[in-house]
């Protein structure tokens, strides 16, 4: 993996100034910051652990931590953020931020910002992922709670971390489930997931309409007794006032604009039947 080594570790094997040079021309040894070298070139967590070693008070954020943490190529210039009494004064491998990380943690010695933190300094072309990244960080029926907890790290929420928040569908257990609450929230309606009504955990709840909304995909739903589950669980929530929708993870895939209209429409009170499916769902397109 190559060695990181300082001026006085060098030093101690009897390397000067001038060797150092000599080696550096001679791509035997590389420079990272002032006073840390390789002696490979310093890519990956390589490069991140060498930065971590000339400045310790690193903490990597933005697209870096998201990659690390995604077992992805290292982008050049890395991006940490640094305190306000340090200095901004970056490297051709270091682009450094002002302010805080509401948690850190270490990740084989290489410390990143939280998931929130790390959402909002992505770069502003990549905000979708940066979304999907929070979803999935926040995902399953604990994800709020662990959400809230970890906004309760931040004595000011800043306003850039507040809209990836609202955009994000946090607590949902499948991508399907993700694809479209976030879709909804784009439209002004934000589901309650994973939402306990009743003796039933329910995938998505507006309870100011009293409506709730499943998505049944087909290799987890198709058994006996899922099925039995699934339509008493239904009805328990029309016997308890709710509109109860489902779709398939196919609806989701092929008419996620018509699903969100359909849905939207009913939380409105200005629902239309939409005619019988078999007529233009393409799913009936597909071959047997």
């Amino acid at each position: 993996m190559g060695e990181i080594l300082t001026t006085a570790d060098l030093r101690a094997r009897g390397v000067h100034a001038k060797k150092i040079q000599k080696l550096i021309r001679e791509g035997k040894l590389y420079r990272v910051d002032r006073g840390v070298y390789t002696t490979r070139r310093p890519e990956g967590e390589l490069l991140l652990r060498a930065l971590q070693r000339a400045r310790p008070h690193l903490v990597f954020t933005g697209r870096t931590a998201w990659e690390l943490r995604r077992n992805r190529s290292i982008y050049v210039p890395t991006t940490a953020l640094v305190g306000r009494d340090r200095s901004r004064h970056g490297s051709r491998y270091l682009r450094l931020i002002r302010g805080r990380s509401g948690t850190t943690e270490l990740l084989d010695g290489i410390r990143l910002a939280d998931p929130l933190r790390t959402a909002m300094d992505m770069p502003g072309n990549r905000q979708l992922e940066a979304v999907t990244y929070l979803e999935g960080e926040y995902e399953g029926r604990d994800g709020r709670d662990r959400l809230k907890k970890a906004l309760a790290a931040y004595e000011r929420v800043p306003a850039g971390m507040r809209v990836l928040v609202d955009k994000a569908a946090v607590g949902g257990d499948s991508d399907t489930e993700r694809v479209l609450f976030r879709a909804l929230r784009a439209q002004g309606i934000v589901m309650e997931q994973n939402k306990t009504v009743g003796d039933y955990r329910r995938d998505g709840v507006h309870e100011k309409s009293k409506v709730i909304v499943e998505m049944n995909g087909y290799e987890y739903h198709r058994g006996r007794g899922v099925m039995v589950r699934d339509y008493w669980k239904a009805n328990d929530a029309v016997i308890r006032g709710y509109t109860h929708l489902t779709y398939s993870d196919s609806c989701i895939d092929m008419h996620l604009d018509e699903v969100v209209a359909q849905i939207e429409a009913v939380i409105r009170g200005r629902a239309q039947p939409c005619g019988p499916v078999w007529g233009w769902h393409r799913m009936y397109e597909q071959p047997d």
